[in-house]
């Protein structure tokens, strides 16, 4: 129950500290290599956090239903496709990033229904929502730095991402996919302590 808690505040805390930078502009900086920069660091926190204390946040294994849970509600990327409708997203990006959540989502959801119906999804399914998930976390934040105005990379995006340094957009990298890859990195974990 302790540990339950000390995660719960902790998710909080950062989740406050995120929101207050974003509301801020604290992220809107005129430089897009330090976004980045910080973006990436970020990104990796969580999963560096879950690696480097694996028995406090996995201990023997987790339920992977748990863990697939989150996954399923990634067909909220899709939002990322309305936003391009809107104009506050590249397209390249938005597209991209939008479907790849869909396609996680549908993978999770698949992987859901099997558990529902007390049919045991295999490990490979698994594996595929971990790796998939990663993949199109780093295609979705590589085509959104190239997507980012005043960098020289920009080759390949129509449009640009810089509303996603402002509330509501900023929660996303800067906070909900951080999060997602720590639920991967646990689920890998996990799935390497099964038979």
């Amino acid at each position: 129950m302790r540990k339950s808690a000390g995660i719960a505040v902790g998710v909080a805390i950062w989740g406050i500290v995120v929101f207050l930078f974003a509301r801020y502009g604290q992220f809107a900086i005129e430089s897009p290599t330090i976004v980045w920069i910080i973006v990436i660091i970020n990104f990796i926190f969580p999963s560096v956090l879950v690696l480097a204390f694996r028995d406090f946040f996995v201990g023997d294994g987790l339920s992977l239903a748990w863990l697939t849970l989150p996954q399923a509600f990634r067909y909220m990327g899709t939002l990322f496709i309305l936003e391009n409708f809107l104009g506050h997203t590249g397209t390249t990006f938005a597209y991209t990033a939008g479907f790849g959540d869909f396609a996680a989502a549908v993978i999770a959801t698949i992987i859901l229904l099997q558990i529902l119906t007390n049919d045991r999804p295999g490990k490979p399914i698994f594996y595929t929502l971990v790796v998939f998930g990663t993949i199109d976390f780093l295609v979705a934040y590589s085509l959104s730095f190239m997507s980012t105005d005043g960098v020289a990379l920009n080759i390949l995006a129509t449009g640009t991402t810089h509303l996603m340094t402002l509330l509501p957009l900023a929660l996303l990298p800067f906070f909900l996919v951080p999060f997602a890859m720590a639920y991967h990195t646990m689920m890998f974990l996990t799935l390497r302590k099964l038979p």
